[in-house]
């Protein structure tokens, strides 16, 4: 049961990311996304993913950690909506890329005598790991920020080419796939320069 609640309360997070499409002032449309790795330039790179609830485990109770796992897919490959796709299988012939991880913590709840005093915290902290299949890979650290404004996580670094990156990704919600977990979109912006040629 611990299970279950854990893995709503993080896909309703992530399905809170569908309002963030177009939020970001210099971000293209969902829609303007090439499927591929790359966007239009070195400082713009996207990413589908499929979530796994099948990966997924952690408790409800603060302090609890989790874990859940996916795969990663060049940018406009995932379908919009209810949809059946298996994370771990080709979509449309596409194979996956590399594979998402994220682990965290919750920081909810908070005992009710004290809870209104801590309204604005968030409910959980994760990282986030965007490992390619060629060794190149993303790290990533944040929270959700608010039901309005949704995911924005912090570049942490990354490895081989992406080694030195900075900058955020704005994950946005496509929807869920036969798992029941999301689907979803990670939109990189990174600081000009930090990554190597």
């Amino acid at each position: 049961m611990k299970r279950i609640t854990n893995i709503a309360v993080f896909s309703v997070g992530l399905a809170l990311l569908a309002s963030l499409a177009d939020v970001e002032p210099g971000l293209k449309a969902l829609t303007g996304w090439m499927p591929s790795v790359h966007a239009s330039n070195d400082n713009e790179i996207a990413f589908d993913v499929a979530c796994d609830c099948r990966t997924g485990v952690g408790g409800p109770n603060r302090g609890d950690v989790f874990i859940i796992q996916g795969k990663m897919f060049p940018a406009g490959t995932l379908p919009i909506g209810v949809a059946m796709n298996d994370p771990t299988q080709r979509v449309n012939g596409v194979a996956s890329i590399g594979n998402w991880i994220c682990r965290g913590q919750n920081s909810f709840p908070i005992p009710p005598i004290i809870a209104s005093a801590y309204a604005s915290t968030p409910a959980f902290f994760n990282t986030q790991y965007f490992i390619l299949n060629d060794g190149r890979a993303f790290t990533v650290e944040g929270y959700l920020v608010s039901e309005a404004v949704g995911e924005v996580l912090a570049v942490t670094g990354g490895i081989g080419r992406y080694s030195g990156a900075q900058g955020f990704v704005q994950e946005s919600n496509l929807g869920t796939n036969s798992t029941t977990c999301p689907n979803f979109r990670a939109r990189f912006k990174l600081q000009s320069g930090s990554i190597r040629d």
